[in-house]
Order: structure tokens, then sequence, then C-alpha cells
């Protein structure tokens, strides 16, 4: 890069002579020689200084000066001004002159300096155990889902919708023009009723002395358990379609879907189970081989061939698992030095990736004995120990997923929690937020989430 070549004038030939009443000292070439130096730091821009030529501008106006006859305190003024105006270009603290001087001499012109700022380096992941505990829960006011609050169904947007009908509702879901409400009826067993903003609660179908009800994640089919029987049926526009029905096996109920299967349950007295299997309508009868190793199903895979759910091991220890529903829930992989808890409370993620459930807490760090903990399914059964975040309070009641990135359960009596997966994840502060919601208390006053909220995007 070629520096600008100074004009003639600041380079004097020999026979140049000094006006007969200005003293010859060193100032002059003092001078001359400090703005050189100066203006030889200036940045470039191309084949152009950026604030121009500093020193030819400096030395123009002291002749200027000196052909007035000021004197040299001017010119040391100047000097004193020029090298201020620099510096103040790179945004340094400089000597303020006196005012007199100021007022004679206009401030030298420079062009604007741009300061870049590196900025930080993105937080790395971290436990979260310690900070999350230290972290007030951010409290909000409108809950972010549709729940049933006892004989009431309250919108997320703010509508109330009466199920006076209903007499306890166990789970809910949404469908494109309403709500499928499972719950009791009053004259006893268990039914499915089909609610829009525009009626009162209709029933779908009332089956007499239903023993169980399932709905697949897309609210659009249910199976259920009658007596000696089961069910499958389509829901379309608030009715059933499409029945089918089989002998059910003994002690056997439908708990879910899984792709066009049914995932059955077997029940082993009480809230026991004793081994899961699949019951495919299309094929006709229901001939389960149950897996007895599984204790808990948390979910289907998107896939509609996988559920997450826990096994035991050949030495007892609870594992977390995929297992394949086109072979018996064979178990493909196993993650076996997880903290999970046995209740089987939690659910998979839409898109299959992350697991929210209960965990068993440390002792040593907290007084509660457990506490939600979010389960990176993608590298959960590669690298155990570092896909496992812990995710606020425990679930205590429905847990439902909001979108990918978004899960919200309820934590108790009167209170849900949302748990930004993002945030929770990276170790950032704010993931959790927490709703107060008035509630009655007693028997059949616990709140129920709404499944199958339509995406927030």
């Amino acid at each position: 890069m070629t520096r600008p070549s100074r004009p003639n004038c600041d380079n004097p030939e020999p026979s140049w002579q000094r006006p007969p009443r200005v003293a010859t000292d060193d100032l002059e070439r003092a001078l001359r020689h400090c703005l050189v130096r100066r203006a030889a730091d200036q940045p470039f821009a191309g084949d152009q200084l950026i604030a121009g030529d500093l020193a030819g501008q400096a030395i123009r106006r002291a002749r200027r000066i000196r052909r007035a006859r000021v004197g040299t305190a001017a010119v040391a003024a100047v000097c004193t001004l020029a090298v201020g105006g620099l510096a103040g270009s790179y945004l340094l603290p400089v000597p303020v002159p006196a005012p007199a001087v100021l007022a004679e001499m206009p401030a030298l012109s420079t062009s604007p300096t741009t300061t870049v700022t590196n900025p930080d380096p993105p937080a790395a992941p971290r436990p979260v155990s310690g900070e999350l505990r230290r972290q007030p829960l951010a409290a909000v006011q409108q809950p972010p889902v549709d729940l049933v609050v006892a004989n009431e169904l309250r919108t997320a947007d703010g509508q109330l919708l009466d199920l006076t009908p209903i007499e306890r509702v166990s789970t809910a879901s949404r469908v494109a023009d309403g709500w499928l409400v499972v719950g009791d009826q009053p004259m006893g067993g268990t039914g499915v009723w089909y609610v829009t903003t525009r009626t009162a609660p209709q029933a779908i179908r009332v089956l007499p002395a239903v023993d169980a009800i399932a709905v697949d994640p897309a609210s659009t089919r249910i199976a259920w358990r009658s007596g000696a029987e089961v069910g499958v049926a389509t829901v379309v526009g608030g009715r059933l379609s499409g029945e089918q029905r089989a002998s059910a096996p003994e002690q056997g109920r439908p708990v879910g879907f899984v792709g066009d299967a049914v995932l059955m349950a077997r029940d082993g007295g009480g809230d026991r189970v004793q081994g899961y299997g699949v019951w495919w309508p299309s094929r006709g009868a229901v001939e389960p081989v149950w897996n007895e190793a599984t204790s808990a199903v948390y979910g289907p895979m998107p896939d509609g061939r996988t559920v997450v759910g826990q096994v035991s091991d050949a030495t007892g220890r609870s594992c977390l698992a995929l297992l394949d529903v086109l072979r018996d829930l064979f178990v493909e992989k196993t993650a076996c030095t997880l903290p999970l808890t046995s209740d089987g409370r939690g659910a998979v993620s839409r898109d299959g990736r992350w697991l929210m459930a209960n965990g068993a807490a440390d002792v040593r760090a907290t007084s509660e004995a457990q506490l939600a903990v979010l389960v990176d399914l993608a590298s959960v059964f590669d690298v155990e120990s570092a896909a496992v975040r812990e995710a606020g309070p425990r679930l205590a009641g429905t847990t439902v997923w909001i979108d990918e990135g978004t899960v919200v359960h309820a934590a108790g009596a009167g209170e849900i929690v949302e748990v930004d997966v993002d945030r929770i994840s990276n170790g950032l502060g704010g993931a959790i937020r927490r709703t107060e919601v008035t509630a009655p208390t007693g028997p059949g006053a616990e709140l129920v989430l709404v499944d199958g909220v339509p995406d927030r995007r």
C-alpha cells in the first residue's frame, strides 16, 4: 500500500526564507516531526488516509498564523489542538486547551471511527441441578394450555366451558372443532364426551360398564374395554366411525396407540402392571405376546413402530428402553444408569427427541425426593450421563408437549409448570415458568391438562 505524497508546501526547498521577525528555533521542526509521526499511524482505506493529511493541515494553519504575526505561542496551540483532535478520533482522553485558544482555533475535522466489539463466546452447556434450585420460578398469570378444573374447561384464550354433565374428568384432548373428554358418568361407568364452544357437552358414545378408554396422540381414534370385549373406532365430526370389536384378553386393557396398533397393558392387581402387549385391530383377534419385563411406557416415537418405556434387566435394574412394536415390544436399546423413578409418569415430545419424566433427586443438594428430568433420547443410549438434565418440580399429573421445545405439566394442587427445553438443555436461566391456578380442593379437583394443543408458531 502506497502512502499519499506530501504537498510541496510541507517539504519546502532550501531557498525558502523564514519571516524576519520570527525567531529561529526547534519548535517548527518539532511540530513537523510530531505531526508526521502521528499521521503515519493513521489507518488507510485503499490509498487514502481516513482522516486526511493532518500534518499538512496543521502546518498550513500555522503559516497563516505566522503571517498574521501571532507568534510562537499560537504555533504551540496548533500542535496541542492537532494532537488532541487526532487522539480524539481514537477515543482517547486529551488535555483540554484554554478557552481563549479554542475560540481562535477551529477544531480539526476527522472522519468518525467505528469501534468493533467482540461478543462474548456462547455459554457452554452445564449441569443445571445446583443453578436451577437457586433460581426462583417465574410466575405467569395465564395457563399456557387448556385445562380442566373440577367441572370447568378453561381454555388458554380465556373461555370457560361448563362440564357439569361429566362427573370426574380423567383425560381431555383437543380436536379440530372441539374437545374429547373422558370421564365418569353420573349414572356410573366411563364415557367419551364431545365438547364444543357452541353447544353443551354431547356424549359421543356411552358404553355401559366401560372399564378403560385410550385416545391416540392425534385425538382421532379411541380404544376401550367393555366387559369381555375391546373395541376401536375413529372419531369423525363428533361421532364414532369404523368400529371394530374383538374378545378381550384376560386382565388386558388398552392404554395407548402406536401407529396402527393399540398398546395393551395386563393388570397385576391394584396399580401394578404385569407386562405390555400389542393388538393389531386389522388382524381381528387380540392375541398379545406379553412383555413382562416392561414396567412402564412413556409414549410412542413418531416412526409409528417404537415406544419409549422402562424395562428391568437381568439384575433387576430399571432401564430406559426403546421397544419395537413390530416384534412384540422387543427391547432394541437400553440405558440403565439413569435416575428415573418407577411411577411411569412422563411424556415423549412430538418429534421423539425428548422425554420429560420423574427422576430421583440428589438428597445431598435438595430435600425433595423426586424432580422432573429432561432426557435427550437422541443421545441417551450412547452417552447416558450427558443426556439428562434436571427440570424443576416433579410431575404430579398430566404432562403435555405444546410443541417440540416446550412441555407443560401439573406439578401439584393448583400449580402448572412450563419448561423451555432449549434453555434447560443449555443450562440457561429462565427455563421454568409457573402458573398458579385457583382450584377447589378435595377428591376430583385435580388439574387435568388438555393434550393435543395446536402449535404456537
